[in-house]
């Protein structure tokens, strides 16, 4: 076999010798112990020591991976962890190496369970912060990275988060794992230092010998065994023709803000999750934010986050913008993204169920606490905030009544609310008399319009933005916004398609946010159409009776 199938995790083609890393299998020891206050003490200082290593670390990284080093240390310093693992130790006699990893294995294997994959892959990150205490304490320390050749293509089962982190990129093609998803922090590490990785390639250790000569292509998820097999699929002329293509786009581009080739402003933003991600658009010519999904950085704790912990988050971010807009989406919680500190009654189907806005009307402290937040960080920046899963007017009203009560009016703040649900686009005029901007997402609109959900890989095809109904869609809640003087920005995935773009643009949208790597293919596609050019592609394609003809059509204009 000389071609392995996996998901593709980080994007790029790498090219290079196979590096196998292997980590010998922990033995764990039996109990009891005979001295169980001596073992105590021994957990104790193995989970400081770990913990202390993890922070320096984080301490010296930044971006992502500091922040993803800093979760690991406090991950391993938890104190709930610590306790379980040292009652086993008190009570059974248990030896603290055994304890510990026992301990993590309960809290990881109810993580694992969690139908949220962003949750459910922090299991892998518990049973690696333990392991890591039991290696510690019986002096048995996994192979060290740093001894890789240059050039080399990683190959694990899987690779911890602090592993990945020290990987140097100037040194690294690539990296492939038999374990995680898009979402493991190996993966996500990964595209955040620019490395080219595959993973979830079952059987790739037994398929691959130490320095055989692999290709890897980051954008489809193939894994290429031999110099045959990477000639056969063009690999290096890919890379090569990869790297002329960036080039061509920054030339079409330009250094300045986003706009078409004849002047009309376009702000290309970004969506983020963390400050982390922030700095890597920021690199990539972000002008703003166009979400900030403050959801993300607190899946994971065990209590509410504070209002003083959301201002610091948020007043960072201001900071890092300079200038630029920040646009906050109040807590997005319940169906694919419960909170352990917000329990909520199982739904038959929690997509359609108590989630946005509407679990923060169940909890409105919670909204309060955040709407304080964003009041205090605009005395450092332009900030706007948006609701979403906003379905009626009443429910604007509601976000409107608690937004003003925390002074975001009297402040300047923007208020707004997202448009993913068709009543929303269907009384968007309604909303826009009341409000200062309306912002389209694209998935969960796509979804709803199609009555599909866009988890069912089954119904793929229907989760296609250029189809007839999303295209009229944001054609209608357009025309609401400027009869009401109102701008609209889109922060779905389909504002990082160039072609998908100029039709936004040809329809009024004025904002597109985006992940980072398609602000480049964007901005040179805006650069190269006039904003009369945008509108007739989009008369065009609106009126086109499938995706595909609309597609078609919107690709014409594309450089």
């Amino acid at each position: 076999m000389t071609d392995l199938a996996g998901v593709a995790a980080s994007p790029g083609v790498g090219i290079g010798p196979a590096w196998r890393y292997v980590v010998e299998e922990l033995e764990l020891p039996e109990g009891p112990v005979p001295d169980p206050s001596a073992e105590l003490e021994a957990l104790r200082t193995a989970i400081a020591v770990v913990a202390d290593d993890l922070q320096q670390r984080a301490d010296a990284a930044d971006g992502e991976v500091a922040e993803v080093l800093d979760a690991q240390a406090m991950m391993v310093a938890d104190p709930e962890l610590a306790d379980a693992a040292a009652s086993s130790v008190r009570d059974g006699a248990l030896p603290a190496a055994r304890a510990i990893v026992e301990a993590g294995e309960v809290y990881a294997s109810a993580l694992a369970e969690s139908t949220n994959e962003y949750l459910a892959e922090r299991a892998t990150d518990v049973r690696d912060v333990c392991d890591r205490v039991a290696r510690q304490l019986l002096g048995r320390a996994a192979p060290d990275l740093a001894e890789l050749p240059s050039g080399s293509i990683v190959v694990a089962h899987d690779l911890a988060p602090v592993d990945t982190a020290g990987l140097d990129p100037t040194q690294v093609a690539g990296l492939v794992l038999e374990a995680g998803s898009r979402t493991s922090h190996a993966a996500i590490l990964a595209r955040a230092i620019g490395v080219p990785a595959v993973v979830a390639v079952t059987g790739v250790l037994d398929a691959v010998e130490d320095g055989q000569v692999l290709g890897i292509d980051g954008d489809e998820g193939t894994v290429h065994l031999g110099e045959a097999a990477v000639r056969d699929a063009g690999l290096r002329g890919r890379a090569e023709a990869a790297a002329a293509e960036r080039d061509r786009l920054a030339v079409l581009a330009g250094d300045g803000p986003g706009a078409t080739a004849d002047g009309h402003r376009i702000e290309l933003a970004a969506n983020i999750g963390s400050v982390a991600d922030l700095r890597t658009a920021l690199a990539a010519g972000a002008q703003g934010v166009g979400l900030l999904r403050t959801e993300f950085e607190v899946l994971d704790q065990h209590e509410a986050p504070t209002e003083d912990e959301q201002y610091e988050r948020l007043r960072e971010a201001v900071d890092l913008l300079d200038g630029g807009k920040l646009v906050v989406r109040t807590f997005d919680l319940g169906a694919d993204k419960p909170a352990r500190f917000l329990p909520v009654e199982a739904e038959e189907n929690p997509a359609l169920g108590v989630r946005g806005i509407r679990l923060a009307r169940a909890h409105p402290e919670l909204l309060d606490a955040q709407l304080r937040a964003v009041r205090r960080a605009a005395d450092h920046g332009p900030v706007a905030v948006m609701a979403p899963m906003v379905a009626t007017l009443a429910e604007v009203r509601w976000f409107i009544a608690r937004a003003e009560a925390a002074g975001l009016r009297d402040a300047g703040v923007e208020l707004g609310v997202m448009i993913e649900v068709p009543a929303a686009v269907l009384t968007a005029d309604a909303f826009a008399a009341e409000l200062d901007f309306l912002s389209i997402g694209t998935n969960d609109l796509t979804q709803y319009l199609h009555a599909a959900d866009r988890q069912n890989g089954a119904l793929a095809a229907l989760q296609d933005p250029f189809a007839p109904a999303v295209l009229r869609a944001v054609q209608q809640v357009c025309d609401a916004a400027s009869a009401h003087d109102r701008w609209v920005g889109v922060c779905g995935e389909a504002a990082g398609d160039p072609a998908w773009a100029l039709l936004a643009v040809g329809f009024g949208v004025t904002e597109l946010s985006m992940g980072a790597a398609s602000l480049l293919p964007v901005r040179a596609a805006l650069a190269s159409s006039t904003l009369e050019r945008c509108q007739q592609l989009a008369a065009r394609a609106v009126a086109a009776e499938d995706a595909d003809r609309a597609r078609a059509v919107a690709s014409e204009a594309l450089p």
